[in-house]
């Protein structure tokens, strides 16, 4: 993450996540889940314009999928 692109926003634009229907892979819910766990703390401390993405992304930490992942990192090039 170090040489990303900074993003304008916390989510692009119109973007609306679907819940996965397929069987969730324990080693992307865990990577998935500690990318989450940080963001979630930012948000209650220090950061309340993160809110509604980091809510939105951590609805889906049960069964994640790749997709969701890159758009949680979204919101660290936010930040």
């Amino acid at each position: 993450m170090q040489d990303c692109n900074p993003a304008n926003t916390p989510l692009p634009e119109k973007y609306d996540p679907i819940a996965s229907t397929g069987e969730s892979n324990s080693k992307l819910c865990s990577q998935y889940q500690s990318v989450i766990g940080p963001l979630l703390y930012l948000m209650l401390g220090t950061r309340p314009d993160i809110a509604f993405a980091v809510i939105k992304m951590s609805q889906f930490s049960a069964s994640p999928t790749e997709d969701y992942l890159n758009h949680a990192k979204y919101i660290f090039r936010y930040l």
